[in-house]
């Protein structure tokens, strides 16, 4: 005689279509109830909108600005080196189109990199387990936080039209975007460092971490990224 063979059905997550929509104000007021739920049901496209229409804001913005600290650095290189000439009728109106496109471009990379290294870090060296989507959906929403800080320095930089100001140390010493002591010190910043705690708690809950241990995944994603343009300031500073 057989016996009946009792089977348990495993209930897939209950999704929910508005989460991505909520995440852009809960990431601030209740992060780890949020993450919580995102474990179960990452977020891509929505953040990743929401991420790309602020950086075409800033962008479009500021492209003039940025563009005339272009100019103004190949004049510089001009002036120290004969043989380097700048571009005849080269003006700010000119450049700044190009300036839109490709700083939109770069920051659009910086999600994909930033939960390439926390997969790595978190995968293969912490011996965790987690999806590529579950970690870009954290640091996606993590990177929102840093962005309204961009946004709330906008009329700043507007009003002095110089791209070299920052809620960060690097108001202690003279703006130079070439001075690694300015660089650094403008990574010890309010929303940089919200962004780093956030995402911390954020994978911490993605991989069931500590949470010491998601600052640490932090620090050695999202923070390597800065350190990384901290270097390649010192490096640029030499010529």
């Amino acid at each position: 005689m057989e016996m009946p063979v009792s089977t348990t059905a495993v209930e897939a997550p209950k999704r929910d279509s508005l989460l991505g929509f909520r995440g852009l104000y809960e990431v601030f007021a209740q992060p780890s109830a949020f993450f919580e739920r995102l474990k179960n049901d990452p977020k891509v496209l929505v953040p990743y909108l929401a991420y790309m229409i602020l950086i075409l804001v800033f962008m479009v913005a500021t492209s003039e600005i940025l563009a005339q600290m272009q100019i103004d650095e190949l004049q510089r290189r001009a002036a120290d080196n004969p043989n380097f000439a700048v571009p005849p009728g080269l003006n700010a109106e000119k450049v700044a189109p190009t300036i839109i496109i490709l700083g939109s471009l770069t920051w659009a990379l910086g999600p994909l990199v930033i939960a390439a290294l926390a997969y790595l870090w978190g995968n293969f060296i912490m011996a965790g387990r987690a999806t590529f989507k579950q970690l870009l959906s954290v640091v996606l929403f993590g990177e929102i936080i840093f962005l309204v800080g961009d946004m709330l320095l906008l009329p700043l930089i507007l009003a002095k039209q110089s791209i070299l100001v920052s809620f960060s140390l690097a108001a202690l010493v003279p703006p130079d975007a070439r001075s690694v002591l300015w660089v650094a010190l403008s990574k010890v910043s309010v929303f940089l460092v919200w962004d780093i705690i956030v995402v911390g708690i954020g994978l911490g809950i993605i991989y069931s971490f500590p949470r010491n241990k998601g600052y640490l995944l932090s620090v050695l994603s999202v923070g390597l990224v800065s350190l990384v343009h901290v270097l390649m300031t010192a490096v640029g500073s030499m010529f």
